[in-house]
């Protein structure tokens, strides 16, 4: 039997079943637990499920749809998530980002499913106390941001300088995007994905050059650390009650 990810084509609706598939097996402690281990071992394929975890809390099931007063076409988006109706399965580009960076570069059905997927596959992984010394340090940084502060340039310096932390720029991104789908980066006007559905394809960006994701684009110090999603993802670690007591 040809599996998903053997096809050349599949249609959108068939790939939405089987995201859906897969998100049913995922359970959220692995996939906490795998991102907190992959901080002290430089471990991206453990750290990049997170971010397509957190955003199918409120994606939708869904039909394809065509975009109103759009024409019928081959590259017609879905006006629900932007995926055409016919998606080829080209996985080149999505396994790179699954196993260096660490966090999502696009947002296609392909590859959340393929996020979801490999890591359903993953063996479960208990964090080390690097991990949680790591993580408490990133919090610490988030929370006590300058008001005007954003993530984009001094933050990450901050972030970058964490002993035993070994990252590049394009995998503190990631992994502060990712926060900011888990909503425990938002601002009032632009929420993360733990309560409301935003299509990412096409969510506002701060300004029209900007290479930063929703919502962690507009977030800035003054918006602080949403202590209700942090604990709603980490709070099965003690180890990290501090930052929501």
């Amino acid at each position: 039997m040809t599996t998903i990810l053997e096809q050349e084509i599949i249609h959108h609706d068939d790939l939405i079943e089987q995201i859906f598939v897969e998100y049913d097996k995922a359970d959220k402690e692995k996939y906490v637990s795998l991102f907190l281990s992959s901080l002290s071992t430089k471990n991206m394929n453990w750290r990049s499920g997170l971010s397509v975890f957190a955003i199918l809390q409120t994606f939708p099931n869904h039909k394809f749809k065509l975009v109103e007063n759009q024409k019928p076409s081959r590259i017609s988006p879905c006006d629900f998530c932007s995926s055409y109706e016919q998606i080829e399965i080209d996985t080149e580009l999505v396994e790179e980002s699954f196993e260096e960076i660490g966090g999502l570069t696009g947002f296609d059905l392909l590859d959340y499913f393929y996020y979801l997927n490999k890591t359903n596959e993953l063996t479960p992984i208990k964090p080390k106390e690097e991990d949680f010394e790591i993580f408490s340090k990133i919090l610490e940084i988030l929370a006590n941001a300058d008001e005007e502060e954003t993530v984009k340039k001094s933050i990450q310096t901050k972030i970058s300088k964490i002993k035993g932390f070994k990252s590049d720029s394009e995998q503190r991104q990631a992994l502060i995007e990712t926060l900011g789908y888990c909503s425990i980066l938002e601002t009032e006007e632009h929420k993360g994905l733990l309560h409301q559905y935003t299509n990412l394809a096409v969510a506002p960006t701060k300004t029209h050059s900007s290479d930063w994701n929703y919502p962690v684009d507009w977030w800035l110090g003054k918006n602080g650390v949403n202590m209700e999603a942090l604990k709603f993802w980490f709070g099965g670690y003690p180890e990290l009650a501090k930052h929501w007591t």
